[in-house]
């Protein structure tokens, strides 16, 4: 059934893994410009910097499977074990976006460019809101499998 309560979950999931295309992970100072790096990559960057959208390609990759993936599992409802699987794996995905982020991009960005300062916005933490709701959906879905296998029992 497509009004359970984990819809609305993968569905917010979606959405804000869709925010992420139109909103900056985090802005630095270099020199007198600011600079915002996005998923497609940085924007007011100067021929200096050697930012590309090729140098964002994998957090582009995994953002568009983290859109794809939620909104695939709303209408797996009658696989509750693939939906829980597919849950995971979006878990999974968003775990990846905040080590690319955190670990590759904001790190290099430190190392390369010497930013005066770094400031992570909104961007950033997207992906542990989608962890976040992911989790609630697979918490729902569970619910449903085991409810299911009860009244299994009962016949």
């Amino acid at each position: 059934m497509i009004q359970r309560i984990q819809t609305i979950f993968l569905f917010l999931a979606t959405v804000f893994a869709g925010i992420l295309f139109f909103s900056p992970l985090f802005s630095f100072n270099y020199g007198e410009e600011l600079m915002k790096l996005t998923i497609l990559g940085v924007e007011n960057a100067n021929d200096a910097l050697q930012f590309s959208g090729l140098y964002t390609l994998p957090l582009l990759i995994t953002t568009i499977l983290a859109i794809v993936i939620p909104f695939f599992t709303i209408f797996k409802f009658k696989k509750r074990e693939l939906q829980l699987k597919l849950s995971s794996l979006n878990i999974f995905l968003n775990a990846i976006i905040c080590g690319l982020v955190f670990l590759y991009y904001a790190s290099n960005v430190e190392v390369k460019i010497n930013p005066e300062t770094v400031h992570y916005m909104f961007g950033t933490y997207i992906p542990l809101i989608n962890i976040v709701l992911s989790v609630l959906a697979m918490r729902w879905i569970k619910k449903d499998i085991d409810l299911l296998k009860s009244v299994d029992r009962l016949r």
